[in-house]
Parts: C-alpha cells; sequence; structure tokens
C-alpha cells in the first residue's frame, strides 16, 4: 500500500531524564501546559502554541477548521477563551460540541448537531472543514474542539489573524469529505464517543520496536522513515497491520538529534477519515 509520512519537529523541551548507562528514560511529571491559540482566518487554520519556561512558544498542534463565512466573517483581534460547555445551544437552532467561548458569541466548536445526540451531525457541514462557513464560530473537527474544551484553562490566549500565503508552522491538515452513502456520515469520524459507529474502524496505534513499556524508543538522527517503521496499527480484532495508507502527523517538543525523554503527539488518518491519535513517550538513545 501507499506510505504517506507527514512528519513536524518543532523545538526541543526535554520533559525527562536520560541516563546514558542504561536502556530506558525516566519520564518527568507533567505540569499543567499554558498555550496560545492562534487562528489563521484567511487560512482555516488553528495552530495550538505551548508556553515553555524560558518565555518562548513552541507549536504542537495544528487544526484545520471553518471561520466565519462573508457577512459573519470571525473577528480579527486578540482575546481569551472563557466559558467551557459540554453542548451550546447556536443562534441558528443548532447545538455545539465542546464550545469553547472566547469572545462574545464567538466560540470553539465542533460540527454543528441538529440536536444534542453525537449520532445527529450536519455532515454537510463537515465537509466543508478547511472554507469559511460558520456565523463567526471556529469550528473543528469533534475531537480537535475536545482538545481545547480539555487542554486550553479559561483565559487562555486567542489571537485572530489573516496570512492566506502561510497556513502556519504545523501546515494545515488536509480535509477528509464524508460521502453521501456513508452509513455513518452523520456521525463525526474523529469522535471517539463509545457509541460511534466509527469506532469499529478505528484502529489502535502499535509500537513494532516496544519494549513492553509503551515508549517508542529511537536512535539520535531518526528520520522519518524510522518513526514510520516503528508504528503500525492494531484494529478492533486484534490484527497487527503496516500503517498503509495512514497520513501520519507527529508533533510536539521534542528533537531527534539529542538523547533523552519527549512526549509527542502521533496522529494518523485514513482516507475515511477515522483518526487514531496518542501522546507518546520518546526515548532517544
Amino acid at each position: 500500500m501507499k506510505r504517506v509520512f507527514t512528519l513536524v519537529i518543532t523545538l526541543c523541551i526535554c520533559i525527562g531524564i536520560f541516563d546514558a548507562g542504561s536502556n530506558f528514560c525516566v519520564s518527568a511529571k507533567e505540569e499543567k501546559k499554558d498555550y496560545v491559540i492562534m487562528v489563521n482566518r484567511a487560512a482555516n487554520c488553528v495552530t495550538v502554541y505551548e508556553k515553555t519556561e524560558n518565555g518562548d512558544v513552541v507549536p504542537v498542534r495544528a487544526f484545520i477548521c471553518s471561520c466565519g463565512r462573508e457577512g459573519h466573517e470571525t473577528p480579527l483581534g486578540v482575546f481569551k477563551t472563557s466559558n467551557y460547555y459540554d453542548w451550546r445551544l447556536m443562534v441558528d437552532g443548532s447545538y455545539g460540541h465542546y464550545a469553547v467561548r472566547f469572545n462574545r458569541g464567538i466560540m470553539f466548536h465542533s460540527i454543528p448537531y441538529y440536536t444534542k445526540n453525537a449520532g445527529d451531525m450536519e455532515w454537510e457541514q463537515y465537509n466543508l472543514l478547511g472554507q469559511a462557513a460558520s456565523l463567526g464560530c471556529v469550528r473543528l473537527t469533534c475531537a480537535d474542539a475536545k482538545w481545547i474544551y480539555d487542554n486550553c484553562k479559561a483565559g487562555t490566549e486567542v489571537m485572530v489573524y489573516d496570512d492566506a500565503e502561510n497556513p502556519g508552522p504545523l501546515g494545515r491538515p488536509e480535509e477528509i469529505k464524508l460521502a453521501e452513502e456513508h452509513a455513518y456520515k452523520t456521525w463525526d469520524p474523529t469522535d471517539t464517543d463509545i457509541n460511534n459507529p466509527w469506532n469499529t474502524l478505528r484502529p489502535a496505534l502499535h509500537l513494532m520496536n516496544g519494549r513492553g513499556d509503551g515508549v517508542m524508543y529511537l536512535p539520535v538522527g531518526a528520520t522519518a522513515l524510522d518513526i514510520y517503521n516503528a508504528l503500525a496499527v492494531r484494529t478492533p480484532q486484534g490484527e497487527v497491520r503496516e500503517l498503509g495508507a495512514y497520513q501520519l502527523r507527529m508533533t510536539g517538543n521534542y528533537d531527534l538529534n539529542h538523547a533523552g525523554s519527549y512526549v509527542a503527539h502521533v496522529c494518523g488518518t485514513d482516507t475515511l477519515g477515522v483518526r487514531v491519535e496518542q501522546d507518546m513517550l520518546i526515548c532517544v538513545e
């Protein structure tokens, strides 16, 4: 099968201790992180930056989105997150899942739903991700909206700007289209809700070079191919398969050219839009 690999390397922040005389990494206790959310309105792309201890910011996540359409443009400027809603009634009568307010009535939230039911998504609107389509809010996939909802505390800075030429340092993830004839089209394929039928197709990441401790071990100077060969997927039925057609992205604070223990976010998406993702401990030795 065709192999597609996208590797994004950001600045290194060591969050663990590497013992050169041993074969394992000891991870430090993770502290609650501070983020800045940058919304590129012109590119319909959101980039999340992690604030470091020395005051720098490092890009760690990129989300495709839909900002406000003509006449309902998402306001430019700098804002802060405030209210958080599991479900939120929108002005047009639809519902947003994992909604986070950052500018009066403007929020991050999922693709709209007809009702407060995770299986009642407006699937045609899902297919507009990457285009201006909302009434001013920033629409995201369910998984991406939930990530902001879960990880970005109240008061997180949000900057909305325009740059049509450069979506952001991590690029813009590709949009996925749901087929009208697909039986699961009213469910967001990224949603890990226990009742989501897409879960019957969703594999888990599987380490090929693991030592039974859930850590990905890589040599100093590892390449994208090394990472690709270190991973496979395990189907819901327990079968281990090569990544194949999965497009793989790895982002976070890590440096493959220096020994250390790092955490990176690994996300793979197949041609249907079924997403498999995990924060993984990486030991470079």
